[in-house]
């Protein structure tokens, strides 16, 4: 479980500090620039305040509203013709990873936590190499 801060303690709204901010901005800037990047940066603030799965989990809080946004200002930036080209592109792995994240939430509190920890390093590892390839 997520640390409260004082405030949420005695039942007030959670504090935001300036370090939380400029953190959050730094996702959201990585996020809406290359697409990725923003939820890894926040995960590696939260892994320190929570357990693994409710860092993950609130990661996606944070992620959703940051993709949907990006995402709205990219097909803004783009012309009419190339959007459908996007959405068609896009919309295979859409009708797929549907399913596969409401499995991936189903199985995230019912792994251990050091097994979810490894399966995102791997995944990070490989990532990075076949960019760097």
């Amino acid at each position: 479980m997520l640390v409260p801060t004082n405030a949420q303690k005695k039942g007030g709204a959670p504090a935001l500090s300036y370090k939380e901010a400029l953190i959050g901005l730094l996702g959201g800037v990585l996020n809406g620039l290359i697409g990725t990047g923003g939820g890894i940066l926040l995960l590696l603030v939260l892994r320190k305040k929570a357990a693994p799965q409710d860092a993950f989990a609130a990661v996606l809080v944070c992620i959703l509203p940051l993709c949907t946004l990006s995402f709205l200002l990219h097909l803004h930036a783009q012309s009419a013709h190339v959007i459908p080209s996007l959405l068609e592109r896009g919309l295979p792995y859409l009708l797929g990873a549907v399913p596969g994240g409401l499995l991936g939430a189903y199985l995230l509190h019912r792994m251990k936590a050091q097994t979810v920890i490894t399966i995102f390093a791997w995944l990070l590892c490989i990532s990075g190499a076949r960019m760097l390839l």
